[in-house]
């Protein structure tokens, strides 16, 4: 009844040859010290070319780009309507103009009552 349940009869095992090991080899050493935050750079990114060509095309790309958001498939940040209010929206509007007030010395909000 080997292998019902969990845990019993597994026929698993970890084999160090399948992965390059040998038996009686040293594994290598655990790193103690964390990666560096900047790690050398091998390769140096390529320098941007510059010239007439490369500023024409610039000119064309961003011309594209602006045409593009000139069309009317060109979807916008869409406008909140203002038509329904929402039950947030009051106590929004109230948090802003307790921000936007002046600070005034000795005058309190709170009521204590005993």
């Amino acid at each position: 009844m080997g292998g019902r349940g969990r845990g019993r009869g597994a026929s698993f095992t970890f084999d160090l040859q399948a992965i390059g090991f040998s038996k009686g080899d040293v594994l290598p050493e655990t790193q103690a010290q964390p990666l560096p935050l900047f790690p050398n750079i091998d390769f140096k990114a390529a320098a941007l070319i510059e010239g007439e060509e490369q500023d024409y095309l610039l000119a064309l790309k961003q011309e594209l780009r602006g045409n593009l958001k000139r069309m009317p498939y060109y979807l916008k940040n869409g406008v909140r309507n203002q038509s329904i209010e929402k039950y947030v929206t009051k106590y929004e509007i109230e948090a802003e103009k307790k921000l936007n007030e002046e600070w005034v010395p000795g005058r309190c909000s709170l009521s204590v009552s005993a």
